[in-house]
């Protein structure tokens, strides 16, 4: 067995239910750690605006996590109809990102500054709309059906994290509209919860890459789509 194989047996779980014993367990603690999270930053929102500035540690942590999880999905899932995973993970870690946080002659601002020049570009956004919508319509429709059908854990967790990034954005409306009547620390509480919900989103969704589909002892093929040939194949 390959050390992919290896990889994706570990991280898979029993198809058609949600996996019990030791991951309950881990999903407990995660849960709980998150709630602590976000009653601290909300209890103190003053001292929790440091971490959520700018290049800050949650604005890192979202990023880099985006960034794995497209790395990984480039991995884990190759093939033209499933390579919008990995693009629309990495375009959202470089969003998280801004260049002018860093020092002109520095190498992450060339970085991100040559990104968004590209980025910027037509032809570029017609390609990876192209991939993006095709994938979607392909790949991601067809199976997320299957995912709700079999309860498969990697997409409850990829709803819920999508549900954080509902709220995160909810709460950016909120305090636009009624910036005139909260007080400062009210606004700064918006502020450090709309950026740590969108830090757990960002760890869902490279949780939810790195789980995947429960696998079969078949290997994943390029034409995963077609349910007739290949009924365990993701």
């Amino acid at each position: 067995m390959s050390y992919k194989d290896e990889f994706q047996a570990g991280t898979a779980f029993p198809a058609g239910q949600i996996s019990v014993g030791p991951e309950r367990f881990v999903y407990a603690i995660v849960l709980l750690a998150a709630l602590l999270v976000l009653s601290a930053v909300s209890i103190w929102p003053i001292q929790a605006l440091a971490l959520n500035e700018e290049g800050g540690l949650f604005e890192t942590v979202s990023a880099a996590a985006l960034f794995a999880a497209g790395v990984a999905a480039l991995w884990r899932y190759p093939g033209v109809n499933r390579l919008y995973i990995a693009l629309v993970c990495l375009l959202l870690a470089e969003r998280e990102l801004e260049a002018d946080i860093y020092p002109a002659d520095s190498m992450p601002y060339w970085v991100l500054s040559g990104l968004d020049n590209l980025l910027d570009m037509t032809l570029v956004r017609i390609i990876l709309a192209a991939l993006v919508i095709g994938g979607v319509v392909w790949h991601g429709v067809p199976n997320a059906w299957r995912a709700v059908k079999r309860r498969a854990p990697f997409f409850v967790i990829f709803v819920l994290t999508g549900m954080l990034a509902v709220v995160a954005q909810l709460l950016e409306e909120v305090s636009g509209i009624y910036s005139a009547d909260l007080s400062a620390t009210m606004m700064v509480r918006f502020v450090v919860l709309e950026e740590t919900l969108e830090m757990f989103f960002s760890i869902g969704i490279l949780a939810s890459v790195l789980i995947g589909w429960p696998k079969s002892d078949s290997e994943e093929t390029l034409n995963d789509f077609e349910p007739k040939q290949q009924p365990d194949a993701r």
